[in-house]
């Protein structure tokens, strides 16, 4: 922070709104599962930040995993390099607009009553400091000849010298073409950067790059969860929801059993969902059964978490495996379950697309409005699934 030169001290005024600070520590993991390193960072308090003082706009575009998945299965049916870099202390290689004074912490040294923080770069914590970090850098590779794929501006492509693709999720980028060294080369003179060499782990995901194929899996998140609810040694079954089985609102004695538990339901349910956007496509309508009813669950709807990671630990091994080959074949599927919720009858959509004979698309939703007949289901659920097939085919 000294070296960028991140903040100055200067005696606090009567005007200003100080921001509050506080420290964030992280343990952070390898594709083994395996701790490499202990981090302690410095962070804005964005809690007390007041939406137009000091910051207007937050937005910025992130990654979509569905987006990852297409440029992988692209990666492997033409034999492309996949690598991954990160941006070392990238938020504060980000000059601020706008003036932001912080609170220094308490221990320090300094009279907080007079004294307080000027950034001049992003830190950490900030609403506006995705936007802050992700306007330079989007700037810069226009600059060096990337342009962006209109439908995922997270998606960028340079043609010369030799084809790369990127895709950039706030401060990781993914690398996929067949000469990856000239851009890191770029790149490197202009900011500082961890190169990783091949994708191992990317958010979450755990990446196995073999000569003719890539492999993701989140096995590892399945163990600590398993671990984390103590069943690790539990017995398996062979479907994510009990068959026929549809969740309803709880009587007043099963919610009373369930808070007995001292458990929330919602941080559990929220564990398991990302498993199911990112490589557990079967798991998605079982983890969207038992999120509908998160504000007053019963005992029944934990009894239907649990059964879920039973389903995880005797599936622990599945894992999309995209190959090496010829062409770029899509092939896509949709269904309906016609009025399948007991208590709303409304319909249940769902589709997955297929590129190279492995999923990079699937969606499950309970569909806005009763359908009166099969037919107007399936109409329902082609629209949105067209809707998703188009965009994959531009």
């Amino acid at each position: 922070m000294d070296d960028l030169k991140v903040w100055d001290m200067v005696d606090i005024d009567p005007s200003y709104k100080l921001v509050g600070t506080t420290w964030v520590f992280k343990i952070k993991k390898n594709h083994l599962n395996k701790v490499v390193n202990h981090k302690a960072c410095l962070c804005a308090q964005e809690l007390t930040q007041t939406f137009g003082v000091y910051f207007k706009k937050t937005y910025s575009p992130t990654g979509w995993l569905n987006s990852l998945r297409v440029l992988i299965a692209f990666a492997a049916t033409n034999c492309l390099l996949f690598h991954q870099i990160d941006m070392k202390s990238a938020f504060l290689n980000a000059p601020l607009s706008k003036m932001v004074f912080l609170s220094i912490l308490q221990g320090v040294n300094i009279d907080r009553r007079k004294i307080c923080l000027c950034l001049n770069r992003a830190i950490y914590g900030l609403k506006q400091v995705p936007l802050v970090w992700y306007q330079p850098l989007k700037d810069w590779l226009f600059k060096v000849g990337f342009a962006p794929c209109t439908l995922a501006p997270c998606i960028l492509y340079w043609s010369a010298p030799s084809p790369i693709w990127l895709y950039v999720h706030v401060d990781e980028i993914t690398i996929l073409g067949k000469e990856v060294a000239s851009f890191k080369s770029e790149i490197s003179s202009k900011l500082k950067i961890k190169d990783l060499g091949k994708a191992e782990l990317l958010l979450g995901i755990r990446v196995a790059q073999g000569e003719d194929c890539i492999t993701l899996d989140t096995q590892h998140f399945a163990e600590a969860l398993l671990e984390l609810y103590g069943i690790g040694n539990c017995c398996t079954v062979s479907t994510p929801l009990v068959p026929n089985q549809h969740l309803s609102s709880a009587t007043d004695e099963e919610k009373a059993l369930f808070v007995a538990l001292g458990i929330s339901y919602r941080s559990s349910v929220g564990s398991i969902n990302y498993l199911s956007t990112a490589t557990w496509p079967d798991l998605l309508h079982a983890v969207s059964s038992v999120s509908q009813l998160l504000e007053h669950p019963g005992i029944n709807h934990w009894k239907a978490f649990l059964h879920v990671l039973w389903y995880l630990k005797g599936s622990q091994d599945f894992a999309l495996t995209y190959k090496a080959g010829s062409g770029h074949r899509i092939v896509a599927y949709s269904n309906t379950d016609w009025e399948n919720c007991t208590s709303t009858r409304r319909s249940i959509t769902g589709y997955l697309v297929w590129l190279n004979n492995c999923f990079v698309v699937w969606n499950t939703m309970k569909q806005p409005t009763v359908s009166l007949s099969t037919s107007e289901a399936e109409y329902m659920s082609l629209c949105n699934f067209t809707s998703e097939f188009l965009w994959l085919r531009q």
